[in-house]
């Protein structure tokens, strides 16, 4: 808790690129140093979005309002105005012919946020709102810049919109500016002075600039250096630390890290285990390579904590470049905190018990490992 109070509280939030990112960097740096391994900083080139502009006006019967809106990451810059119409959840199919030379209204969910914009431009829309499914905004990310400025709201403003679009016709206007700048961000490295690196354990240590990113990811940070004091304090093993930046960019601190292993390294590494988002929730959803995930369940078993076998995709966090490669890697978390990616992702929501579940699985996984 007290790894996470200095992330959350002391420094706060820790966007890509950003001096409070380099400041975490150092905290995380200098905590590993202390307890005797090799530690140092791992800088990476990343491309930083800011946002200059982002507005949603709509005009109605009973007269113009502005909504709260925020840019999806990698938004094309633009003013578009045009019939506000609902598109479901951006199917294909979910498209009337209404949307050509129009905006589109969508609901979050499903689909990726890519293939909804895709299909919106398919359908000719000259811009796309994306309403969140659960209550409240939230920040998210496209694969790529499209042709179109899109941008998110929170729930229940879609759903007023929708409402008055029963009843009437409207007229929106969405404009985005964004501008892209060259940074920096950085990895937190460390292995043990004599040993080498059978296991990979980490978790990405940035946050969205929303908000202080305590469970997001503070709290899987706080429990790798915890596992890596506990490792050292019981006499350590072949297990290295990697506590990666710009996650919330897209995964770009661990797929540099993975691109900068020698063939070597990328053979010698016989697992990854990542830590993201503990201190909320309840259970421990497990996903991953099959060996692994079967592993995890047995220690859980054994330390009678309960869990489920999830069968999601790999992606989303920072085990997926460690797959790609062909690395055994799992991802301990529980996606399901309410504040994700807002201003309330704050310390008074992290759950102790949730932080001493997440550190005996993990010390149980590390331990089952070196063991095999």
């Amino acid at each position: 808790m007290a790894h996470a109070e200095v992330l959350a509280v002391d420094i706060g939030s820790r966007p890509a690129g950003s001096a409070e990112e380099l400041a975490a960097a150092d905290y995380i740096r200098a905590e590993l140093a202390s307890y005797g391994y090799e530690a140092g900083l791992q800088p990476f080139p990343i491309q930083v979005y800011e946002t200059f502009r982002s507005d949603l006006d709509v005009a109605h019967a009973s007269g113009p309002s502005q909504i709260d809106a925020a840019p999806l990451i990698v938004s094309a810059s633009g003013t578009e105005t045009g019939q506000l119409v609902s598109a479901g959840l951006g199917y294909p199919d979910d498209f009337p012919v209404e949307a050509n030379g129009n905006i589109v209204l969508i609901e979050r969910g499903e689909i990726e946020f890519s293939s909804k914009v895709a299909n919106a431009e398919n359908a000719g829309a000259v811009a796309a709102v994306i309403y969140n499914n659960e209550g409240g905004p939230f920040d998210g990310r496209l694969s790529e810049t499209p042709g179109i400025p899109v941008v998110s709201i929170a729930r229940e403003d879609g759903e007023s919109l929708l409402d008055l679009m029963a009843s009437e016709t409207l007229t929106a206007t969405v404009e985005v500016e964004i501008n892209i700048v060259d940074g920096e961000s950085q990895n937190v490295v460390a292995r043990p002075a004599d040993g080498a690196c059978r296991i990979v354990v980490g978790g990405h240590y940035d946050s969205v600039p929303a908000g202080p990113g305590a469970n997001d990811n503070g709290s899987g940070t706080a429990v790798v250096v915890e596992l890596a004091r506990t490792l050292a304090a019981n006499g350590g093993g072949d297990v290295c630390f990697a506590l990666f930046g710009a996650e919330e960019l897209g995964l770009i601190g661990s797929i540099a890290y993975v691109a900068a292993l020698s063939p070597d390294e990328l053979s010698s590494i016989e697992a990854m285990l990542n830590f993201d988002m503990l201190a909320v929730g309840s259970g421990w959803p497990m996903s991953g390579s099959t060996s692994l995930v079967r592993l995890a369940g047995e220690v859980a078993d054994g330390l009678d904590i309960p869990f489920d076998i999830s069968t999601s995709e790999p992606g989303g966090s920072d085990h997926a470049p460690f797959i790609e490669a062909d690395i055994p890697a799992l991802i301990l978390n529980c996606f399901c905190d309410p504040n994700y990616h807002t201003a309330d992702d704050s310390l008074e929501f992290l759950d102790r018990q949730r932080f001493a579940e997440a550190g005996a699985l993990g010390l149980g996984l590390i331990e089952a490992l070196l063991a095999a």
